[in-house]
């Protein structure tokens, strides 16, 4: 069932005071009745974490020290169901669980940000791959072996590629803390048209979304509403074949994206190739 809030309760005071003492109105409705829109239509940034697990590092030989970070127009933002606009370069999704933040924290340490974590939902952070691979630029930096300073080919920022229109699913609800006891080890999957082309799990999260909102809040304040999100798990060795992680998109055909993580929800999403 659904059920509406009552008038007094505001989405900034919900995610501030949590869900304790929540007073309902009406009787609800059946799920099958509602239209589901992204849980924060509008956060106020989005920060999403790149390769954060082996799969999207490429290997088990190599690691991090620090989670590396790209961000997310909340104007991309959509909801389940809505419509993902593809390039005729193709799109990459990417299963993700996404910590939505409850409380401001600044210089947080792990404790404390995890304290400021309201809840948790899947977020697919669409990418065209082909924007990042045409953004690379020639400029003349330090070899990091050689001390030579010379002309290199630098990859493109990702901001491109990251952020076309609809390039942010969220939903299909928010899941709060206590409805999993473990959250490491959570099954991760997307599916395209029933095809699985992602299959992982959370326990490959190099940093944890308490790990990631404690180091961000080390030099950005986070604020009810924000986003943190964990970065995706890697390709089946079936959807992957001879491609490195970065280089996968799926077929330019209209199709349905499912994105699964156990515990918190479904988010389904037609693609819709742009002509």
């Amino acid at each position: 069932m659904v059920f509406e809030l009552n008038e007094k309760h505001t989405l900034s005071g919900l995610l501030e005071e949590g869900v304790e003492g929540v007073e309902r109105k009406g009787n609800g409705h059946a799920l099958a009745e509602v239209t589901l829109h992204a849980p924060i239509p509008r956060p106020g940034k989005i920060l999403a974490t790149i390769v954060n697990t082996r799969g999207m590092l490429g290997g088990r030989d190599v690691t991090l020290d620090r989670p590396r970070l790209d961000m997310k127009a909340p104007s991309a933002v959509v909801g389940p169901g809505a419509e993902i606009l593809a390039p005729k370069s193709g799109i990459r999704p990417e299963v993700e669980l996404a910590a939505i933040v409850g409380k401001r924290i600044s210089k947080a340490s792990r404790a404390r940000a995890g304290v400021s974590i309201f809840g948790y939902t899947v977020l697919n952070d669409v990418t065209a791959p082909a924007d990042s691979r045409e953004d690379a630029y020639d400029a003349y930096r330090r070899d990091r072996g050689t001390g030579e300073i010379r002309r290199t080919t630098l990859r493109g920022p990702l901001f491109r590629s990251k952020n076309h229109d609809t390039f942010c699913p969220m939903g299909p609800w928010v899941s709060t803390p206590d409805e999993n006891g473990e959250w490491s080890n959570l099954r991760m999957t997307t599916r395209f048209d029933g095809r699985l082309v992602q299959d992982g799990s959370t326990s490959e999260y190099i940093f944890d979304a308490v790990d990631i909102a404690a180091y961000v809040s080390q030099f950005l304040s986070l604020e009810p509403g924000d986003v943190v999100s964990c970065g995706s798990v890697g390709w089946t060795s079936e959807a992957l074949g001879n491609l490195d992680p970065t280089e996968f998109v799926l077929p330019t055909t209209r199709g349905n994206l499912e994105l699964e993580i156990e515990g918190v929800g479904s988010l389904v999403n037609p693609v819709v190739p742009m002509s």
